[in-house]
């Protein structure tokens, strides 16, 4: 079966297509993306979710740029971001206070997150408008917060698993399924019932799907899909190669340095008369000393001739 290994989605298809789905694995992917922040476990299990989430649900769209999903609640993680490019690249990061966490004693949404929303964003380019979902965090577990923005927002039957191991090899998967619309382009000719016993029949078969099970990375995602979808109509397709890949640059960050007012720069000049700049996605540094500074705020024109 296709999908051997990790840090890959894996689409596939039961029944027809009456019902739609997506496996992803992350390993040395999500590893990464870990590495480079000192994060608490909660909050590293919180943020591996939120990768796996992620990717899980760009690979059921098709677009060309990125697709963002952002938590942002009032309780002790106070915001965690992870986006997935069209190419596979993928990053995240989290904010928290780490004495709150400190004292939080389960990894739920309402402990960790507190009230809040999660968002979807998919954004193509200046010259398209961007796309943007919104629903309030609820329920336990941020399955249960995708699982409710498409139920209600739009109309869409969702199923999603998630699990994180931090150890001893770090690992995030999810699996999600869908129930197609009967106007949805190659779908089935199907009655309600049919339909219906389709969708019910795949929901019972993902529920005895274990967490061991997930998160085995001697299983392979196809053979995954294979263990539970096989007498169901399985398709699957080739699987999207996923990888920790952040897209700060220095041009980036010296676009955002302009739109703070020259005046304001001082007071971000360290000892040494640099201002630094670290990336939250990837804590790369970005150092700015007296004469980078002047090349950044020099009008436009200038800067085009000393490019």
């Amino acid at each position: 079966m296709s999908g051997a290994g990790t840090d890959l989605i894996l689409p596939f298809q039961v029944a027809g297509g009456a019902v739609r789905g997506r496996v992803v694995r992350l390993g040395a992917a999500v590893e990464t993306i870990l590495a480079g922040h000192d994060y608490p476990p909660l909050v590293a299990g919180m943020l591996a979710e939120t990768l796996a989430l992620a990717a899980v649900l760009a690979g059921s769209l098709k677009y060309d740029g990125v697709f963002t999903l952002q938590a942002q609640g009032n309780g002790p993680i106070g915001l965690l971001v992870a986006d997935v490019t069209s190419a596979g690249d993928i990053r995240g990061y989290a904010r928290f206070d780490a004495e709150a966490v400190a004292a939080v004693g389960e990894a739920t949404v309402p402990a960790l997150l507190g009230s809040g929303y999660l968002a979807f964003t998919v954004d193509q380019g200046p010259k398209t408008e961007r796309y943007q979902g919104i629903v309030e965090l609820s329920g336990n577990a941020l399955a249960d917060c995708a699982r409710q923005y498409f139920t209600q927002s739009e109309q869409l039957d969702t199923e999603v698993m998630l699990g994180v191991s931090l150890g001893p090899r770090v690992m995030a998967a999810a699996v999600m399924i869908q129930r197609m619309p009967g106007s949805q382009p190659g779908a089935p000719i199907l009655t309600a019932d049919e339909s219906l016993e389709a969708w019910r029949t795949a929901t019972i078969l993902l529920a005895s799907l274990t967490r061991e099970e997930l998160l085995d990375a001697q299983l392979a995602a196809g053979d995954l899909a294979h263990r539970l979808f096989h007498a169901e109509g399985l398709q699957t397709w080739d699987a999207k190669p996923l990888r920790a890949q952040c897209r700060c640059s220095e041009a980036k960050i010296a676009s955002a340095l302009r739109s703070i007012p020259r005046a304001e720069i001082e007071e971000l000049k360290d000892e040494s008369g640099k201002v630094s700049i670290t990336c939250e996605f990837c804590r790369t540094v970005y150092g700015f000393d007296a004469a980078a500074l002047e090349r950044v705020y020099m009008p436009p024109t200038k800067r085009e001739m000393n490019a």
